[in-house]
């Protein structure tokens, strides 16, 4: 497991990469077209989650408890989503539509769409390598398509190719990523192909179901607050808060990387040693919120150089969204440990209502704090929905800790 962490600390660490980019296209793009991309970015993450409609995490349950099914369960998933990517790229489009009226922005938007049909395929394929364990070919993937989002997106503005430029890169870039992904797939599990079965196909979607809409619930408390500002202020501000969110963003990347070495490992012990299962998942979230708390500490007394020194003093003005965020990052690294147990366990359930009320309690704020107060509201209200979010996780995962504390030998579900 050490050796796993070490490489999904690698995936993780290539984020500085992103974070760079979004640094070089704040200052080629400057404050108000740097959040029109943002806006694009955002709502295409909003949609991109319907094109994978939880069959990642699924998948990674499932081939880390039978490792045998890693090929058929990559060909059904690739074979699904070719239906689920056309439905959410057609939404895209209409939402972009409704909300914006700029060509600029709506071409934006549709780019950045397609650039997430090649992530999700993707995203597949580093679920089956997370499930085997294979992180070291998993991070391959991942530094791949970072590196080549830098170095296409980074000649695209220093090329004058402005907001579009930078979006035809994305597109660029995550197709050649995709490419390699498949080359990888072609030698470790003899290729990608598209498979179906009716049976195996209803039953990835029955066990999906629950957990792909609570990741929309969670992408859309992600960034409604991104998308609320771009509708209710103006580009400034989303721009402004853009900046602070994506190094808040990055701030949280460790725990996701935790994250992931940690779902295919509890996923496995629940079905085999729940003892080991509690002590690991308790663990995992005491300690993380721990790390959570400390770089939160750093990151509010290094706010302002923090944002100013990569994005430029016009960008001093997401100093207080950002610290604000800075006080949710314990929750954040608790929460990302939370989800991992929950998925382990199988409580898609109560991901979902856990979703659907923090998203309740973040729209909710944000429609009041938003119009009123700006990047500032989107900040707090961000926070508050991560404080619900965590406590309803934990009082729903206490029973099934205290289910976990035998071996699974001598207790049952």
């Amino acid at each position: 497991m050490i050796r796993n962490f070490a490489y999904s600390m690698v995936s993780t660490a290539t984020a500085a990469l992103l974070l760079a980019l979004m640094i070089i296209a704040g200052r080629f793009l400057g404050e108000v077209e740097f959040g029109k991309f943002m806006f694009a970015l955002l709502l295409g993450g909003v949609f991109e989650t319907l094109m994978d409609f939880g069959l990642h995490q699924v998948t990674v349950r499932a081939i880390a408890r039978d490792p045998d099914r890693a090929p058929i369960l990559l060909r059904h998933t690739l074979a699904i989503k070719l239906l689920w990517a056309t439905g959410a790229l057609m939404l895209l489009i209409v939402a972009t539509n409704t909300l914006r009226k700029e060509p600029d922005v709506r071409m934006a938007c549709y780019l950045i769409g397609g650039a997430s049909i090649f992530r999700s395929y993707m995203l597949t394929i580093r679920g089956v390598l997370q499930g085997l364990e294979r992180f070291g070919w998993e991070s391959i993937v991942v530094i791949a398509d970072r590196a080549l989002l830098l170095t296409l997106g980074t000649y695209a503005l220093w090329s004058g190719g402005g907001l579009r430029g930078l979006t035809i890169a994305f597109v660029a870039a995550r197709g050649l990523a995709l490419l390699l992904a498949a080359v990888i797939t072609q030698m470790r599990l003899g290729g990608i192909a598209l498979t179906y079965d009716r049976e195996a196909w209803r039953d990835l979607h029955l066990t999906a179901l629950p957990l792909g809409f609570f990741l929309i619930v969670l992408n859309l408390y992600q960034y409604a607050d991104g998308v609320m500002l771009g509708y209710f202020r103006n580009d400034a501000e989303t721009g402004l808060y853009g900046a602070a969110f994506k190094v808040y963003e990055g701030l949280t990347y460790a725990a996701t990387a935790i994250s992931a070495v940690l779902t295919p490992r509890l996923s496995a012990l629940f079905v085999s040693d729940r003892t080991r299962h509690r002590q690991i998942s308790i663990g995992g979230v005491a300690g993380t919120a721990g790390i959570g708390a400390l770089i939160a500490i750093v990151g509010f007394i290094l706010a302002l150089p923090l944002l100013t020194i990569p994005f430029g003093n016009a960008f001093a003005g997401a100093v207080p969204p950002f610290r604000i965020l800075c006080a949710g990052l314990p929750i954040v690294f608790a929460i990302w440990i939370l989800h991992a147990t929950a998925i382990s366990v199988d409580r898609e359930k109560l991901l979902l209502q856990t979703g659907l009320i923090g998203l309740a309690v973040n729209v909710g704020l944000n429609l009041y704090l938003i119009p009123h107060y700006g990047p500032n509201g989107a900040a707090w209200a961000t926070v508050a929905g991560e404080l619900v979010s965590m406590l309803i996780l934990i009082a729903g995962l206490r029973a099934a800790w205290s289910i976990a504390a035998p071996p699974a030998s001598s207790g049952s579900r």
